[in-house]
């Protein structure tokens, strides 16, 4: 078994086809496919491994485990704020900064946040590709393209990653879905009861329900056993690696390979261009051991997430930043989260987190009555120990003496965990220049390095979405049973998980930083894989698009011109 290695794979590889840089939902697609290919692939990843045996044909233990201390409290696979912080700024008005600590911060482990997700993978809408065209520039200040690749491009990619990473689903439940040439490879798993009584309003208002596509076991698959529902899903890895993360598929396949090496605990600090800034000729890291190193490939593909991944080009001199958006039209997902407090007991805090959701608010484009809104989860309450935390919190906030008696009285009625719903809109977030990333002048990391700044202020387009459809969530609560609801207020910093953009892909070297392949203008050699490539978020959870426009980018790696070769 790999036990505590930071070297996994066939350690005794010397020379490198291609270096990715991040072992996530974004590089793992990537090496999964040039390994099968014959490829040569060196991983480098910051995070530590927390899987025995990803690299054994043996078998393939989790380290994770139902622990809400461990991975709430203590943070287990998170980034430390105190020494890897990050910086924001509502707008450029406001300073240098505004706040130092956790801003968007992403999971830092073998895997990256496709371990602790919970994967929900819903595809896009095919009109997601088209906003450019389909919006213009009626929204000002707003930077809309369309996608380099259609819908059409990238479904047998889509189809291709639900049966690799095992999704969940039931074709044609959502009726604003796109087409579908293939069932899902398993049947959706059991609805969670806080889901039936969603529904039940639901029905009374017109609005479809659907079990909403997962890449979670709801059967034996692929050598990994079911979901039991324990309730650690979101935030949490899975015990039993009954979630397909790409992590312990794709990238599992490609270590078995023998063609794949994954340095762990290995962080990429620079990449080196040669004199004339056409190709990079290597990447400079700093070691478990903390001293540098430096490893050399011929081709190499940023997958360390989209913040990352523009901090990364503006640490090593501007790279591939000819057009000036490099770091530029990031975006999130507007959560509006509607909240409901019931008088039974729902268990809401069981299951996968979210079993069933809805469409009914994304909206149509330039549609005044359905505005661009987005799926709509149906999720519940937190862990013991988060409930906890916060019943302490509002104690204190409300000058009450907080003693045992409150506070076990409390725990025994869970008002904030067994009666509780929480109906969660991603909202579509419009693209804006001013939205970025760049380096703070003054802060620094425990390297010695400029940390990442978030220059962000969400954009009346979406904030009219979240004033149009609150109402709707609080009314299909009511309809519901819901005695008591109010809408969680908007935090000045997003807390959401949805990084996208900052390396804007496609055809024009002007308004983009990387080709509808991947590889960066201007750099023959150098490929981004994972949400830094959206152009526009979309109003559906990104993880699944990701993945497959990673396939695809490796796709045409292989075979330039022909990425659709490597499904065969």
């Amino acid at each position: 078994m790999s036990g505590n290695k930071t070297v996994l794979g066939n350690a005794s590889l010397a020379a490198f086809d291609v270096i990715v840089i991040g072992s996530g939902a974004g590089g793992a697609p990537v090496v999964d496919v040039l390994t099968r290919f014959g490829k040569k692939v060196l991983v480098l990843e910051a995070g530590a491994n927390h899987f025995d045996g990803l690299d054994d044909p043996r078998g393939l233990v989790s380290r994770f485990s139902n622990d809400e201390v461990k991975q709430y409290s203590r943070g287990l696979i998170s980034p430390d704020s105190y020494v890897e912080p990050r910086t924001f700024r509502p707008n450029e008005g406001a300073g240098d900064r505004t706040f130092v600590g956790d801003v968007n911060s992403l999971a830092k482990t073998v895997g990256g946040a496709g371990v602790h997700a919970d994967l929900k993978m819903p595809r896009f809408a095919p009109k997601d590709f088209q906003l450019g065209t389909l919006l213009g520039d009626t929204f000002a200040g707003a930077s809309f393209a369309d996608w380099p690749v259609a819908y059409d491009m990238l479904e047998p990619f889509y189809a291709y990653v639900e049966q690799t990473l095992g999704i969940q689903g039931q074709r044609g439940s959502d009726p604003y879905a796109g087409p579908m040439k293939a069932d899902y490879p398993m049947a959706p798993g059991n609805k969670m009861y806080v889901a039936s009584r969603i529904e039940d309003g639901a029905n009374k208002l017109g609005i479809n329900v659907f079990p909403y596509p997962s890449a979670v076991n709801s059967r034996p698959y692929q050598g990994r056993p079911a979901c039991v529902d324990c309730g650690f899903c979101s935030g949490y890895g899975c015990p039993s690696n009954a979630k397909g993360s790409p992590a312990v598929t794709m990238l599992r396949r490609a270590l078995l390979s023998q063609l794949c090496q994954l340095q762990c605990e290995t962080r990429v600090v620079k990449l080196l261009a040669n004199g004339a800034g056409t190709r990079i000729d290597g990447v400079e890291c700093i070691g478990p051991d903390g001293k540098r190193v430096t490893f050399r490939a011929d081709q190499y593909v940023l997958a360390a997430s989209p913040i990352e991944d523009a901090r990364l080009l503006l640490l090593s001199g501007n790279l591939g930043n000819a057009s000036g958006m490099v770091g530029r039209c990031l975006t999130f997902h507007l959560q509006t989260v509607a909240v409901g407090i019931f008088e039974d007991r729902l268990h809401s805090h069981r299951g996968k987190a979210v079993s069933h959701g809805f469409s009914d608010f994304r909206g149509v484009p330039m549609d005044p009555t359905k505005p661009l809104g987005g799926i709509v989860e149906i999720s519940g309450g937190p862990g013991a120990v988060e409930e906890a935390t916060f019943y302490a919190r509002i104690l204190t906030t409300l000058g009450q003496q907080f003693d045992g008696v409150r506070f076990k009285r409390l725990m025994q009625q869970s008002p904030g965990r067994e009666r509780i719903v929480a109906l969660v809109m991603q909202a579509e977030d419009a693209p804006q220049l001013t939205n970025r990333v760049d380096l703070d002048p003054a802060v620094k990391d425990l390297d010695g390095l400029p940390v990442p700044r978030i220059t962000y202020s969400s954009h009346k387009f979406e904030l009219g979405a979240r004033d149009f459809y609150a109402p709707k969530l609080m009314s299909l609560l009511q309809a519901s049973g819901a005695k008591y609801g109010f809408v969680a207020p908007i935090d000045e910093i997003s807390a959401s998980a949805h990084v996208m953009g900052t390396l804007r892909s496609g055809s024009d070297p002007r308004t983009s930083v990387t080709n509808p392949e991947g590889r960066f203008h201007g750099l023959e050699n150098l490929y981004a894989s994972d949400g830094s490539l959206f152009p526009t978020s979309s109003g559906y959870n990104p993880t699944h698009t990701l993945v497959s426009l990673a396939t695809r980018v490796a796709g045409d790696m292989v075979f330039p011109g022909s990425p659709e070769r490597v499904l065969a």
